[in-house]
């Protein structure tokens, strides 16, 4: 493939996987990571109130089947010590609170939007 045009924005990891556009990947992208950071919050919420069907319906809601999300998992998983602290230093600044005890699915959410 020939290179980006000076200026261009890189092509997101996601575009081969999904075959959209870069732009259209990038948005998907975006929206994605909102659409789990609120359903991260809903759960966060509902454990904190103990209402069971809420944290299984937030977890539920959460982006499982994404398939630019699922190949992304086993990178992060397996990256290096340097490049996962630069993952979660910017994950931390959007969810400053480490999972509760209260549900471990907590803390697999965490890591399913650390890998987006």
């Amino acid at each position: 493939p020939a290179p980006p045009a000076r200026g261009a924005l890189p092509t997101p990891r996601g575009e081969r996987a999904t075959g959209r556009r870069p732009r259209e990947a990038a948005m998907s992208a975006v929206e994605g990571l909102v659409s789990d950071l609120k359903m991260l919050a809903a759960f966060e919420t509902a454990a904190d109130w103990r209402e069971q069907k809420a944290m299984d319906g937030a977890f539920a809601a959460i982006s499982w089947e994404d398939p630019v999300v699922k190949a992304a998992l086993p990178e992060y998983l397996a990256a290096s010590g340097s490049e996962r602290a630069k993952v979660d230093y910017a994950f931390n600044a959007m969810v400053p609170r480490p999972p509760a005890n209260i549900d471990g699915r907590q803390a697999v959410i965490h890591t399913w939007i650390k890998a987006r």
